[in-house]
Order: structure tokens, then C-alpha cells, then sequence
């Protein structure tokens, strides 16, 4: 069996050196907001091009603090019709409104559709999602809300769960925007094995408030309100671990997505980088066409020892939490048809395992066996 994670692989690679991490910080006494933790933010903060970084408990709150740190409430979020469902969640947790837009064929936000919602005037800030370790066109997006906004203050979220080590022309992923959300869960490409976040800003009053939030207003004084939201020292002991092997990480799960499409875009449709990004490759992900269902191929790898995902089976129109937002278009009878592109791709996208603790071997067998399905070898 080959699994789609290769957790415990990297856990064996490395179980010497996070044990020993681990026990630094257990001898030491201090497992809360001590050295480990600073420098795990200083590291992030200096790979994304960034003054302050602030470590939180998951990706998922680091959302809803990015939200509250700006003051957005009760206002509409700008999101793209195909994501993890805690994009979705983190805007309604934060008491404002998804607003959901169609995605491009390459399941990111689709620009000239949010244009038509920028238009309108009443959006207040725009989330947008580097999905799979892709990254938006952001000078379009950029030009778009600086021609419909103008003189009015619009908040832009970088939502970089999924791109941490991509980059848009020379800019890393965790810089663009007012504030950017890294994750650490333990599927990401540097992830925790737990749970984990990071909030990334350049404006000394954001982290300040994000400081706050995280740690139940203690950092100003309880002045205002937070909760309790934190990396442990251990967790960022370890990441640290990590951290010196990324680099190697991220070579290898380039050569691997490279080799998939040399050898399968004749078969598969693969999910490619955008102009002038450098991917971080999180997911490789394909889309089926029309004539093979994507069911049958998970079926088929499946029985062939090869375990694959589907990212994501629904818009997040599709969820309970995206009522209140689409309430005009259920009641205009349309359902969720104002999301074509996303509606298609849920339904014929596949993702295949790429981990830089695959074998040439593994990868080569996960090739070969996807265009078997197609040649009917």
C-alpha cells in the first residue's frame, strides 16, 4: 500500500531528532511562550518577508483572529467557491458574511467574477485561498480592488494554509496581503503533529492585537478581550526540527509533481502553477475528463495498493454554514448553479500522493498505473 501521507515515513526519518527537541523542552521546565516558540516565529516571519509573525493553536483560528484583528464584523467576506470548509467557518465564527465567488479552472478565486462583487461596493474584505500550494494572480487582484474601492479601506486576507515555500513573482506566499494565515496541521508540507497556525503582518498594531487575542488580552493589559490560543514550546521545538529540511522537502515534491505531468497530461488534466508562481505543491491535483468518471480511477489506484483523496467534494456553497450568504440564490431558484467552473471541478478532481518520502519506485508504479486505467493495460 502505498498511503497518500507520509507522516509516519518522516516521523522514522526524523525520530531521533524530535525526540530530542521534545526533551529539551520537557527538562527545561518552560512549555509555554518561551525560546522555541520566538524563534519558530522569527524563522517564519524571515522565510515569508515579514515583520512580525504570531504562532496560534490551528490554521482555522488564526483565520477568525486575522478577521477580528482588523475589526471586520458583521460585514461580507469575499471567498472562492472551492476550499477547506474552515474558510467557510472561520468567517461565520468571525460574525461576518461569506460571500461566495466562482473559482478558475485551476480552483482558484476567479478575478473577473469577484470583480462583479467588488463592484457592487458592499464587500469589506476578500479572503482569497492559494489552494493546493498555488498562488492568485495577486497583481490582478490588487488592480481589482484598488479601481472599484478606491479611497475606501478594503481588507485583503491571504489565506496561505496551504502555500507556505510557494511564491508569486519572487514574493513569498505569507506576504501578500494586509495579514497571511500559514497552517501546521499534519497534512501541510511543514506540519505539526498536532495542530498549528501562524498569522503574518507587517503593521505593528495588527500583531499587537494578534498578541492579545491569542493570549486572553494579556499582552496589553486585559485591556480587551481574547482567548487561549497557542503553540506549545514542544510543537515549536519540533517544527524547528523541521524547518532545516524544508527546503530538501520542497525540491523533492517538485521533481515528483514535474514527473506526474510529464507523464500523465496526456491522460489527466494536472492542476498547474499560475503564471510567475512557484508552486509549493502541497496536493497534486488532477481533474478526470468527462469520459472516465473520477470515481472509477480512485476505485481502480485503490485496488492497486495506491491511496488518493478527493480535495474537495463540495463547494463551500454546498455547506449549512454558506445559508445565510446564498439565501437570494436559492430564493431566485438558481441553487448553486452561479458556481459552474467550481460545481465541475468538484466533481472530477482527484488528488494523488506526493510526500518527498516516496520512493522513485512508488512514483513511477503511481504513473504507470494511472495510464493503465486510461490505455486499458
Amino acid at each position: 500500500m502505498i498511503p497518500f501521507l507520509g507522516i509516519a515515513r518522516q516521523y522514522d526519518n526524523l525520530r531521533d531528532e524530535i525526540l530530542n527537541a521534545t526533551d529539551a523542552v520537557y527538562s527545561s521546565g518552560k512549555v509555554l511562550d518561551g525560546y522555541f516558540t520566538h524563534e519558530f516565529e522569527d524563522q517564519i516571519a524571515k522565510r515569508c518577508d515579514r515583520k512580525y509573525a504570531v504562532a496560534v493553536n490551528s490554521g482555522t483560528q488564526a483565520l477568525i483572529f486575522a478577521q477580528q484583528c482588523q475589526g471586520i464584523s458583521q460585514n461580507k467576506v469575499l471567498i472562492p467557491g472551492i476550499s477547506f470548509v474552515a474558510t467557510l467557518n472561520s468567517i461565520v465564527m468571525a460574525g461576518n458574511e461569506p460571500v461566495i465567488v466562482d473559482t478558475d479552472s485551476d480552483f482558484l478565486m476567479d478575478l473577473v467574477k469577484a470583480s462583479q462583487f467588488m463592484e457592487q461596493g458592499n464587500i469589506s474584505a476578500v479572503m482569497f485561498v492559494n489552494l493546493y500550494g498555488n498562488v492568485i494572480d495577486y497583481n490582478n487582484l490588487k488592480t481589482a480592488t484598488e479601481l472599484f474601492f478606491k479611497d475606501q479601506e478594503i481588507k485583503i486576507i491571504e489565506d496561505a494554509a496551504q502555500s507556505f515555500g510557494a511564491a508569486y513573482d519572487g514574493i513569498p506566499s505569507g506576504k501578500l496581503g494586509d495579514v497571511s494565515v500559514l497552517s501546521f496541521d499534519p497534512t501541510k508540507n511543514l506540519n505539526n503533529y498536532g495542530s498549528g497556525g501562524m498569522l503574518l503582518t507587517d503593521d505593528p498594531m495588527l500583531y499587537n492585537d494578534l498578541r492579545d487575542i491569542r493570549d486572553n488580552g494579556k499582552y496589553l493589559g486585559f485591556a480587551s478581550s481574547g482567548t487561549n490560543s497557542k503553540m506549545s514550546e514542544s510543537d515549536c521545538a519540533q517544527m524547528l526540527v523541521k524547518l532545516q529540511y524544508f527546503d530538501q522537502w520542497q525540491k523533492r515534491r517538485t521533481e515528483i509533481a514535474n514527473f506526474y505531468t510529464e507523464h500523465l497530461h496526456q491522460f489527466v488534466i494536472p492542476v498547474l502553477p499560475k503564471a510567475n508562481v512557484t508552486h509549493a505543491w502541497h496536493k497534486y491535483v488532477v481533474t478526470t475528463n468527462r469520459d472516465q468518471h473520477r470515481g472509477e480511477l480512485y476505485t481502480y489506484l485503490k485496488e492497486r495498493g495506491i491511496e488518493t483523496k478527493v480535495h474537495y467534494e463540495n463547494t463551500l456553497a454546498d455547506y449549512t454554514a454558506a445559508g445565510v450568504s446564498n439565501a437570494r440564490w436559492a430564493h431566485s431558484g438558481l441553487n448553486y448553479s452561479f458556481l459552474p467552473t467550481a460545481s465541475r471541478l468538484v466533481d472530477s478532481c482527484l488528488s494523488l500522493p506526493i510526500y518527498p518520502e516516496l520512493t522513485d519506485a512508488e512514483v513511477e508504479y503511481i504513473a504507470e498505473s494511472v495510464i493503465a486505467f486510461y490505455v486499458g493495460v
